[in-house]
């Protein structure tokens, strides 16, 4: 081989050499790629979602004196979408035509006290339960003759139509477990039939019967104990995956940092308070 052929090489070689290191010195700067956090909740990007609630569900969802729609859920939604860079608009909608309109795309979402079940997971996709409550009989505060469930089987009880309390009385009253029961749309005026006697008690949530006693202070009790137990969870269109994504991303931060916690003592224990 000629000495100008080995030169040639011997320069080839070193600029391959050359454009190595800067390759790797180059490589060494990049940054490394950032896992995500743990429990990070999806952004949304400012995306509007259209809520729907019944707001006749103390301390659930209820209207204020200025008709301002206030409770446990709403205050949740709100937390939730101030982690997930959502704007919720919230709408009091009928509990009869709640799904429907979720389904045919009037609403994103509905937050309402909505029990998980089989059935509705069928039509609708739900977050993972928020809350756990159970069915109890509430009832006057001077009823003396009925001490729980057992006591039924010869009363009429009032339930919202639509309801798993609806579901329950009604598989009871085949049974035989109680004589009749009366559906009303809303809870608001199943209480205020058993207040008005014309009907002996109201198959309820226990956690929507304290609201109850608490906007009718010494008008009503729960006798006996919580006879089921539910879960309770956001409803999203079926396959809103990305929703229903970033809801329970949500949760779970929420359940984490204790603000689920607050928002029970808040509206569970502080609010029908005596001021």
């Amino acid at each position: 081989m000629s000495q100008r052929r080995v030169g040639f090489v011997a320069v080839v070689l070193l600029i391959v050499a050359l454009i190595a290191v800067g390759c790797q010195r180059q490589q060494a700067q990049q940054p490394a790629p950032q896992a995500q956090p743990a429990g990070q909740v999806p952004d949304l990007g400012g995306r509007t979602i259209r809520v729907a609630t019944d707001a006749t569900y103390p301390p659930f969802e209820v209207l204020d004196a200025n008709k301002n729609i206030i409770g446990y859920d709403i205050d949740l939604i709100t937390e939730i979408c101030t982690l997930a860079n959502c704007k919720p608009e919230i709408k009091s909608a009928a509990w009869d035509g709640i799904f429907p309109a979720l389904q045919k795309g009037d609403y994103d979402a509905v937050i309402s006290g909505v029990t998980i079940t089989e059935e509705r997971d069928k039509t609708m996709d739900f977050t993972e339960s928020y809350i756990e409550v159970g069915q109890v009989v509430l009832v006057r505060a001077d009823e003396t003759r009925i001490g729980g469930v057992a006591d039924l089987a010869d009363k009429t009880v009032a339930v919202q139509r639509g309801t798993t309390n609806d579901e329950a009385a009604t598989a009871m009253q085949k049974e035989g477990k109680l004589k009749a029961v009366k559906r009303f749309p809303t809870f608001d005026l199943a209480v205020k039939s058993v207040l008005n006697k014309d009907v002996d008690a109201v198959i309820i949530d226990s956690v929507a019967a304290l609201g109850y006693m608490g906007t009718n202070p010494n008008k009503l009790k729960v006798t006996g104990e919580k006879f089921t137990s539910e879960g309770l969870g956001i409803v999203v269109r079926e396959g809103d995956k990305e929703l229903q994504s970033a809801f329970n991303a949500a949760l779970k931060v929420l359940k984490e940092n204790g603000t689920l916690d607050r928002l029970y003592q808040k509206w569970m224990v502080d609010y029908y308070k005596p001021s």
